[in-house]
């Protein structure tokens, strides 16, 4: 990333983003120096948090030295503006304004949307979201495959006899990804198996055996179902930030919509919805 990307990232930023660091008072220390003025690190911090990474494979020195770059150049080049007067430009004091306008907003959305997502409203809504899910049953197979019904059968009888299934299998089988597992496929559902194994398996107990093999495109199985259970829901931890994110968004939707419910607007240009773009595989807006 180039000192001309980063700066720009850091006016990007200052438009969009919140101020929550600034609010961190802790003992800094001085990253660079232009003139009089001390670039801290906690400068340096707060700028990160706009760009995000400049090289997800440089080095953290690298990416903190091309942030400290970056805020040199601001410096230099802010000061020579204030030198020149710009500070007094209206096209910068309008520039200004807008940023003002900007922060204020994510601001205000921010701590409102904090507000009303509560740890409680998050629980009460994955809770209102595991209870409407509909029960997914699993279970838990073991198969040989073979190529014959005469492999078929010596491998039912050999089980029949008391070899363990996991035996037969590991010898047996003919497929590899499974045969060194004792044939385990791990818990499924029965969309995920074969139409014909998903049939056999329905009518089947726990710790069962299936009494003669059963035919699919692939070649002859012999199966045991190992178990069945209920497919538990994701646990709130794994999903508990995606949710509050949705959460919040809609939040935003409704306090934006509520504001301007209670203001008086007139929108005196043409109300026209935007196309949706079509998504082509192409990135439109790189240069």
């Amino acid at each position: 990333m180039t000192i001309r990307h980063i700066r720009n990232a850091l006016l990007a930023g200052l438009m969009l983003a919140a101020a929550p660091a600034f609010a961190e008072e802790r003992a800094d220390q001085v990253a660079a120096r232009v003139g009089d003025t001390e670039i801290l690190e906690s400068d340096v911090a707060f700028a990160t948090s706009f760009l995000g990474d400049p090289n997800p494979e440089a080095t953290p020195e690298a990416r903190k030295s091309a942030v400290v770059d970056a805020l040199i150049d601001l410096k230099v080049v802010s000061d020579a503006a204030l030198r020149e007067g710009m500070e007094n430009d209206e096209t910068f004091k309008r520039q200004m304004a807008f940023l003002r306008q900007q922060a204020l907003r994510q601001a205000y959305l921010t701590k409102a949307a904090a507000a009303a997502v509560t740890e409680d409203a998050v629980r009460k809504a994955y809770d209102e979201r595991v209870a409407a899910m509909p029960v997914v049953e699993e279970v838990r197979v073991r198969h040989i495959l073979t190529k014959d019904q005469a492999s078929a059968d010596t491998a039912i009888r050999e089980i029949a006899g008391g070899t363990p299934f996991e035996e037969v299998a590991g010898r047996a089988s003919m497929d590899d990804a499974s045969k060194s597992k004792g044939g385990d496929l791990g818990f499924l559902t029965a969309e995920q198996l074969p139409p014909e194994l998903g049939t056999a398996i329905a009518a089947m107990k726990a710790g069962e055996t299936s009494a003669k093999p059963v035919a699919t495109p692939f070649g002859l199985h012999v199966l045991k179902l190992e178990e069945r259970r209920k497919r538990e829901p994701p646990a709130f931890e794994t999903v508990s930030a995606e949710l509050r994110r949705g959460m919040e968004a809609q939040a935003v939707g409704k306090i934006i919509a509520d504001l301007k419910a209670s203001a008086r607007i007139e929108k005196l240009v043409p109300d026209v919805a935007m196309p949706q773009a079509s998504d082509d595989g192409h990135d439109h807006g790189a240069n």
